[in-house]
């Protein structure tokens, strides 16, 4: 009975967490507010996650898992897909984890994640390590496979472009709207943006086919 409640106590605590941190953000998030909307003791986060930074990096563990079922990298392709096919399934793939597909809480959920992608806080090691190396190395795969006679650096660079042009379009959504509403991600769109930028990664790799510095 004990574990039980353990068990319940804990996912109490997550789901109030998540909703709080969605809300304020996590500096203004208090563990007394979380433990308030669960129904918990206040000490209850350290007994259970060790600080509000660890708890936050349980709630942002559990988006990506949920994110991963929900989006996979593949995106449901057929076994052996063509590397283009695959480069554009990783592309929507990590667009929807990042801006969500119309869910208020995991819209707010996926900017809290963009903001640790751009200014990691000393427990995102734990995130990178589980969920954000082992995909990264799935791109890096395709794009090797699309530029085989290129260096390690430059697959490496390409990689990391791809990932840039999806932070951007999630982390500079407030000043994109204000520069040029029509280019707002709610006048584009999900599946719009994860082409156009697709076709914009996929004319860069092949300029860099071959390039050696």
């Amino acid at each position: 009975m004990q574990d039980q409640a353990d068990a319940g106590t804990r996912e109490r605590l997550l789901a109030a967490a998540r909703e709080v941190f969605a809300e304020r953000g996590v500096k203004e998030a208090t563990v007394r507010d979380i433990c308030a909307k669960a129904g918990a003791n206040v000490a209850a986060v350290n007994y259970y996650f060790g600080s509000k930074e660890k708890l936050f990096m349980a709630v942002l563990a559990e988006y990506m898992q949920a994110a991963h079922l929900r989006f996979p990298i593949d995106m449901d392709l057929a076994p052996g897909a063509p590397a283009k096919d695959r480069l554009k399934a990783y592309v929507r793939s990590l667009l929807y984890k990042f801006l969500g597909d119309g869910d208020p809480l995991y819209e707010k959920l996926g900017m809290l994640l963009t903001k640790e992608f751009i200014d990691p806080s000393d427990q995102f090691d734990v995130i990178m390590e589980r969920f954000i190396m082992p995909q990264h190395e799935v791109l890096l795969g395709i794009v090797r496979e699309l530029m085989p006679e290129s260096d390690e650096r430059s697959a490496h660079l390409c990689a990391a472009g791809v990932v840039g042009y999806c932070l951007l379009f999630d982390h500079m959504r407030a000043v994109i709207r204000r520069m040029c509403p029509e280019m707002a991600l709610e006048s584009l769109g999900v599946e719009l943006l994860a082409n156009f930028i697709f076709e914009y990664s996929l004319a860069g790799i092949e300029r860099m086919k071959g390039f050696k510095e």
